[in-house]
């Protein structure tokens, strides 16, 4: 069971040590209620976990011999990997809820709406950089440690490249022929950044040679593009705040994607027209109601995950059949969810 994310935050005692002021005087409560409880308060919420369980695997896939000898030999050093991935997502997703103007999260007011703009971005960005700090601090050994943070600076920064596709770009300006690519690209420079650093960081505790690293990396990207796929089928089905907040800012998704592939000219012509009405969403969901977009949109996200565990045919990991039979039962968990 991966320990919460909030562990990973120190606690006010630890605050002055950890701050290393020649000036400054007694101010570790002033950075507590400034920084570090809004946090801790966020990485409390309900959350999947995926990426801290994508780790596992990722050891397991990698591991030789007695595998659950060697996963609790390792336990430690997997479940802080584990716990330092789900806390970049969680940076990502305050950065995210900023840039969106976003009003829930995980079942609540986002962390700028309840703390305000300025301690959430401060908030976010220190949370990218104190799980890494903290790598320094593993009992393993300086090659592991180097791949480590070879494998998060890639990683942070391919979501970046992501993120500037996400926030800059009118996926509606693009041309339709052009819109299922660069729909993708956003997909596999975000979610599936992070996945694959997932699978990679477990794969590399557990001894991975540099083919196996990539195959996982591979599968990584491929995994976290159909779990966004999925999720972004989902959101414009279920009622709330989150539904057609990708459309209404003219953001790269899946959905998108769909429509322009699979609708002649006039058709995605029309989505487009109701897409202009939000956040009226009425038109928009009468649309999709008269069409089959979202149906068709989890269709190809099935297609695409099912091609994706495919990559799991490889030589390297035939004897891995418990390991390839617990992704193929999560992906059919997380299917489930998004549907």
């Amino acid at each position: 069971m991966l320990k919460k994310e909030s562990s990973m935050i120190p606690e006010n005692h630890q605050i002055e040590s950890l701050l290393d002021l020649n000036w400054g005087g007694e101010v570790g409560e002033v950075v507590d209620s400034y920084l570090l409880s809004p946090l801790r308060e966020f990485l409390e919420r309900p959350s999947k976990k995926i990426r801290g369980r994508m780790v596992e695997i990722g050891f397991q896939l990698a591991a030789k011999g007695n595998v659950i000898e060697s996963f609790n030999e390792n336990r430690q050093w997997i479940e802080n990997a584990g716990i330092l991935l789900e806390s970049l997502h969680s940076a990502s997703l305050i950065i995210d809820d900023i840039q969106d103007n976003s009003e829930i999260r995980r079942g609540e007011p986002t962390v700028h709406r309840k703390h305000g703009m300025p301690l959430a971005l401060n908030a976010g960005n220190w949370l990218y950089f104190w799980p890494l700090q903290n790598i320094d601090q593993w009992k393993i050994s300086a090659e592991k440690k180097l791949s480590i943070y070879r494998i998060c600076h890639q990683g942070l920064l391919r979501a970046h490249f992501g993120q500037a596709l996400d926030v800059g770009l009118n996926i509606f300006e693009v041309p339709k022929e052009k819109v299922r690519a660069t729909c993708l690209a956003s997909l596999e420079l975000k979610s599936g950044a992070l996945m694959a650093m997932a699978l990679s960081l477990g794969a590399v505790i557990g001894g991975a040679d540099s083919e196996l690293e990539a195959l996982c990396d591979r599968f990584g990207h491929a995994f976290g593009i159909a779990l966004q796929m999925f999720d972004d089928a989902g959101n414009a089905s279920i009622e709330g705040a989150k539904q057609f907040e990708d459309l209404l800012l003219n953001r790269p998704s899946w959905l998108v994607a769909t429509a322009a592939d699979k609708l002649t000219q006039e058709q995605f012509n029309e989505f487009k027209k109701a897409v202009k009405q939000l956040p009226h969403s009425e038109v928009l969901k009468q649309w999709l109601n008269q069409n089959s977009l979202i149906s068709l949109a989890r269709n190809e996200a099935s297609k695409y995950l099912e091609q994706s565990l495919k990559i799991l045919n490889h030589e390297k990991l035939e004897t891995k059949t418990s390991e390839k039979k617990q992704l193929n039962e999560l992906a059919d968990v997380l299917m489930r969810a998004y549907v």
